[in-house]
C-alpha cells in the first residue's frame, strides 16, 4: 500500500498546478497572443500593400522628387517605422532610433526616380497590446477560479472528509458503534486507524478489568461465604472450648485468604499505574548474593533447598532493584504454595552479548501443557494438578517486559532425577544496557 503524506501531497499538487499554468500559458500564448500578433502582422501588410505603396506610387508620378522628404512625409502620414537603404546597403532614412517597441519591420523594394530602394517597413505596437492584456486578464481569472475550485475538492477529499469521519467515529464511539479502519493515503488516515486501534485497545482492556472484577469477586465470595458460615456457628453457646477454637482458625485462614487475594489486586494495579522504572546498575553477584541471604532462612524453615548458581559472562546489570525484587518474591511465593515436602527452589543466571537470562526452577506440582501459556494471564485458574489463583505472575511479566525481556514457562523438565516431579521452570531475559 503506498503512503502520501499531507507535505507530500500538497507538493505534488503545487507542482501539478504549476506544470498545468505553464501549459495553459503555452496554449494560451500560441492561440491567444500570436494569433493576435500575426492577425495585426496581417493587417499591416494589407494596409501598406494596397494603401502606403500605392501613395508612394502616386506621389512619385512624374518630375523628380526629393527621396527624403518622400519618405520623411509618408512616416509622419501613416505612422510608420521606415528604414530605407539605396543600392549600396547604405542607410538613407531610419526613424526607427530609440524605438523599443518594434514589433515587426517588413522588406519591400520600390523604385524612385529610377532608383531602388529597400524598404523596411513597421508599426509602433499599438494595434493588439490592450486586447493581448485584456485576454491575458481574463485567462487568469478564469484559470484562479478553476485552481481554486480543484484545491478545495483536493483538500476536502484529502483534509476534511477525513477529519469529518474521524470526528463522526468518535461520536459514534460514546453510543457503542465501534470505527473502522481505513485505507492509509494520508497522516488523517493514520489518525484514523490510531483511533480505531485504541478504542480496540479499551475493549481489550475494559473485557479484562470486568474478568478481572469478576474473579475477585468470586475469589472473595468463597472465603467470605465460609467466614459468614464459621461465624454463625461460633454463636452456638454449647461448643467446646476445642471446637470454638477450630473454627476461629479456619474463620482466620480463610481471612487470611482474602487478604492474600485483595494484596494481589493490590500490587496488579501498583504495577500497571507505576509504570516510572528507575534503572540502576549493579553488581550480578552482589544481586544474587542478596537474593540467597533474603529467602534461604525462610526457606529452610519450610524445608524448600534454594541454590543460585551465577554463570553469567558479565559482572554488571541495569535493573529497577525495587521492581525486580518483586519479580522474583513473586516467583518464590507461587512455588511455596504449589510444593510439597522436600522442595527445591534453584535460579540459575546466564548471559549473551545482549541479554541476561534468569532461570528460575521448582520441584512443585507443575502445570498441565494446555494451562501453561496461559499462567501469565491475570487471575488464571485451574482446578487440575496445580492450581495458579491469583496476580503475582502477571505482575512479573509486566516488570520483565519493561526490562526489555520476554518470560515464559516450561513444566517439563528433562534433566530431572528418576522419581521427582517435573515442577515448574520459570525463564526470563532482561536486556543489559536498557536505558
Amino acid at each position: 500500500m503506498s503512503n502520501i503524506n499531507t507535505k507530500k501531497s500538497f507538493l505534488i499538487f503545487f507542482i501539478i498546478v504549476l506544470i498545468t499554468n505553464f501549459l495553459f500559458l503555452g496554449i494560451w500564448f500560441k492561440f491567444g497572443v500570436q494569433s493576435s500578433i500575426k492577425e495585426g502582422y496581417s493587417s499591416l501588410e494589407k494596409e501598406i500593400k494596397e494603401d502606403i505603396l500605392s501613395n508612394i506610387e502616386k506621389s512619385i508620378i512624374g518630375d523628380k522628387v526629393d527621396v527624403m522628404d518622400l519618405f520623411g512625409n509618408i512616416a509622419k502620414k501613416y505612422n510608420l517605422l521606415l528604414i530605407v537603404k539605396d543600392t549600396n546597403n547604405n542607410i538613407i532614412f531610419n526613424n526607427t532610433k530609440d524605438t523599443s517597441d518594434v514589433e515587426y519591420l517588413m522588406p519591400f523594394i520600390v523604385t524612385i526616380n529610377d532608383e531602388q530602394y529597400l524598404l523596411s517597413v513597421g508599426k509602433i505596437n499599438e494595434f493588439n497590446v490592450v486586447s493581448i492584456t485584456k485576454k491575458f486578464m481574463i485567462f487568469e481569472i478564469i484559470f484562479t477560479l478553476v485552481i481554486l475550485m480543484l484545491a478545495l475538492i483536493v483538500s476536502n477529499e484529502i483534509l476534511l472528509k477525513p477529519i469529518e469521519d474521524t470526528i463522526n467515529d468518535i461520536k459514534n464511539y460514546k453510543f457503542g458503534i465501534k470505527p473502522k479502519k481505513r485505507k492509509v493515503l494520508t497522516e488523517i488516515g493514520y489518525i484514523q486507524n490510531e483511533f480505531v486501534d485504541l478504542t480496540e485497545n479499551l475493549e481489550k482492556e475494559h473485557e479484562e478489568q470486568n474478568r478481572i472484577i469478576s474473579a475477585i469477586s468470586h475469589d472473595i465470595k468463597t472465603p467470605l461465604t465460609s467466614i459468614l458460615g464459621y461465624s454463625e456457628i461460633l454463636s452456638n453457646k454449647k461448643l467446646t472450648v476445642n471446637e470454638r477454637k477450630q473454627l476461629e482458625e479456619k474463620i482466620f485462614i480463610k481471612a487470611q485468604d482474602m487478604k492474600a487475594i485483595v494484596s494481589d489486586f493490590d500490587d496488579y494495579l501498583l504495577s500497571n499505574k507505576d509504570r516510572t522504572y528507575n534503572f540502576t546498575e549493579i553488581n550480578i553477584r552482589d544481586y544474587l548474593n542478596r537474593l540467597k541471604l533474603e529467602y534461604k532462612d525462610d526457606l529452610k524453615d519450610k524445608k524448600i533447598r534454594f541454590e543460585i548458581f551465577d554463570r553469567s559472562r558479565v559482572r554488571t546489570m541495569k535493573i529497577d532493584i525495587g521492581k525486580m525484587n518483586r519479580v522474583f518474591a513473586n516467583l518464590v511465593s507461587n512455588s511455596i504454595r504449589h510444593m510439597d515436602k522436600n522442595g527445591k527452589i534453584t535460579i540459575t543466571c546466564k548471559s549473551d552479548k545482549e541479554y541476561i537470562y534468569f532461570e528460575f526452577k521448582d520441584n512443585g506440582s507443575g502445570v498441565s501443557d494446555e494451562n501453561i501459556s496461559k499462567i501469565f494471564d491475570p487471575l488464571f485458574t485451574t482446578n487440575k494438578a496445580r492450581k495458579i489463583n491469583g496476580l503475582g505472575l502477571s505482575i512479573c511479566k509486566e516488570i520483565v517486559e519493561m526490562h526489555g525481556g520476554k518470560i515464559y514457562a516450561v513444566s517439563k523438565d528433562i534433566e530431572k532425577k528418576p522419581g521427582e516431579k517435573d515442577g515448574l521452570t520459570i525463564n526470563f531475559s532482561i536486556k543489559q544496557n536498557i536505558n
